[in-house]
């Protein structure tokens, strides 16, 4: 699949810049805002006579996006993050900047005089706009041609209109202009100036550097593995606001935050290559850690989140970057003192009948959030849960060793991972080993055809010899595996949906755990095969957020960085 605006943003690292497309045409986005207001402008193409263009393909490459109409083409490179430069190919194409005017808005744009010349009238060249809606401020600056600002329709401090046309030259040239995105407003008096020339081979050449610190894949997949990594690298902000360090969104589309389960996977896929940008994705949300240890649902430039939570795979993720080695043992220290604190608050804030098994208030605490686990008012208790509570306990114990901490200490880690481990085969499986969910303050139990029970399989070794079969049956029979990998409702269940998020649609993340518990299973052969099914899955339809299990088709944002963490991660394991 090739990447195309329409689907994947056109951005670079540390931007809170990106372009993308609709059916009518490109889009200017900034991150910073919520996701129901990231539109900050409409660029559309103009002929000679001032008439609009209707964008008929695009070229998209990770150093520059081509716009082609039926009377030339607009091209796009960043000269850096804050900065985007844009050139028309032949004379008399004009392009018009529309800061989508939706209504009366407190926002407006207006000329200024140039820096050269401070004491003449303003021509046009310079463009100040004041996007408040976007929480952005930009100046537009006219490289040949010059900008018209449209007719604001001024109401005492209301803008009704707020846009500008980008004349081009009347000696001929192409038309060229910058936009710079100015977040706090203050403008310097900086022009941009940067060589288009030049920025599209620096971006191209950054893009290369970042493909070969990626995980291998085979051959096969070499084309998506370049996909999967433009996502990456386009993906990250630098810290500002609420985010303290740079990190990878989870997309810029429009799921621009970063939640408590999504950056594990993607320091995963990072680590080997990327050792600083893995490093500060995985703390990015411990940044925001409370004093009784809880993680925020999520974290963005604009806002942390607290309703919910997110399932505890931190553990299970400082395992393996720990086992990597591309940590110092300061920042392997840190993690484990972290992610000890929010094993701490789980066991002592979610257990709130104490009966040794650990609840989730609601199905995004999961972050499957509609799963047929949560058919029942919750509080539930789910194997899932007390699984991965196993795995973080069990991980806290080797780290604790590496760190050479007290026997006692990763002793201690260890009980905790065995009481977790016999409080969800006692009470979460019947007598045949069959996963259950249950009410936490009534112990009403019941089944369910979610792939979510069957998580406790990321055990592995650990895993109950009694439950080992049942779980595995399920996971290599048609009930939950198709063509293209595991649906997280069984097909054939009544509660299936070819959309339904979590009720069917394959994901990455349970892709991800599954296998690998499997592998500790000794199923390698199952492992294989699915994370083998999951990678033509994206090699078909992308990085999306999740998929139609029986036609792979990619659904939701279709830019996801987890989705392409996790597939470099497994066809890695496949090379």
């Amino acid at each position: 699949m090739t990447p195309d605006p329409t689907t994947v943003p056109f951005s670079v690292p540390l931007s809170y810049l990106a372009l993308g497309a609709d059916r009518r045409g490109l889009l200017l986005r900034t991150l910073r805002t919520s996701a129901d207001r990231l539109q900050a402008a409409r660029l559309v193409p103009l002929a000679a006579n001032g008439r609009p263009l209707a964008v008929l393909r695009y070229d998209m490459r990770p150093e520059s996006l081509r716009a082609e109409t039926e009377a030339g083409a607009w091209e796009f490179v960043f000269a850096d993050p804050a900065t985007l430069l844009a050139r028309a190919d032949r004379p008399g194409l004009g392009l018009r900047v529309d800061f989508e005017n939706d209504g009366p808005m407190a926002e407006f744009l207006f000329p200024v005089p140039s820096p050269a010349a401070p004491d003449a009238s303003p021509d046009g060249s310079l463009l100040l706009a004041n996007a408040r809606k976007s929480r952005a401020y930009f100046l537009l600056a006219a490289r040949a041609g010059r900008f018209v600002p449209d007719d604001p329709r001024w109401r005492y401090e209301m803008a009704e209109v707020m846009a500008a046309v980008l004349r081009p030259p009347a000696g001929g040239a192409p038309a060229a202009f910058a936009l710079r995105e100015m977040p706090d407003g203050d403008w310097d008096g900086d022009v941009p100036a940067a060589d288009f020339d030049a920025a599209r081979a620096a971006r191209a050449a950054e893009f290369e550097r970042f493909l070969a610190g990626m995980p291998a894949a085979p051959a096969e997949f070499a084309g998506a593995r370049r996909h999967a990594a433009y996502v990456m690298w386009a993906s990250s902000v630098g810290a500002a606001g609420f985010l303290k360090r740079p990190a990878l969104l989870m997309s810029k589309n429009w799921m621009n935050r970063i939640w408590s389960w999504d950056h594990c996977f993607n320091a995963l896929a990072l680590a080997p290559g990327h050792p600083d940008l893995a490093w500060d994705s995985f703390m990015s949300l411990f940044d925001h850690q409370d004093a009784s240890g809880k993680l925020p649902d999520y974290a963005s430039e604009g806002e942390v989140v607290w309703a919910y939570v997110k399932p505890p795979v931190q553990g299970w993720t400082l395992r393996r970057l720990a086992r990597l080695g591309v940590f110092g043992p300061d920042c392997v220290a840190e993690a484990y003192d972290r992610v000890a604190r929010l094993t701490r608050w789980w066991l002592s804030r979610r257990d709130r009948n104490r009966n040794g098994l650990c609840e989730y208030d609601h199905g995004r605490d999961s972050g499957q959030d509609n799963s047929t686990a949560f058919l029942r008012p919750p509080p539930v208790e789910t194997g899932d849960l007390a699984a991965l509570l196993a795995v973080q306990c069990d991980a806290l114990a080797e780290v604790a060793r590496r760190l050479g901490r007290p026997e006692s200490e990763a002793a201690g880690w260890t009980r905790l991972a065995d009481a977790q481990i016999d409080a969800m085969d006692r009470l979460l499986f019947d007598s045949d080993g069959r996963p259950l969910v249950r009410l936490a303050y009534t112990g009403e139990t019941f089944a369910s055809d979610s792939l979510l029970p069957r998580l406790p399989v990321v055990l592995g070794p650990r895993l109950p010899a009694r439950l080992r079969a049942p779980l595995v049956a399920d996971l290599e029979s048609d009930k939950f595996l198709t063509e293209w990998g595991w649906a997280t409702e069984s097909p054939a269940s009544p509660h299936y949906r070819s959309d339904g998020y979590w009720l069917g649609s394959i994901w990455a993340p349970t892709t991800m755990l599954l296998c690998d518990g499997l592998r500790g299973c000794g199923r390698e052969d199952l492992a294989r095969d699915v994370a083998r099914r999951f990678c033509r899955l994206c090699d078909k339809s992308g990085f999306a957020e999740c998929f139609d299990a029986l036609t792979g088709d990619g659904q939701r944002d279709r830019a996801y960085t987890w989705t392409a963490s996790i597939f470099l991660l497994l066809a890695s394991e496949l090379a």
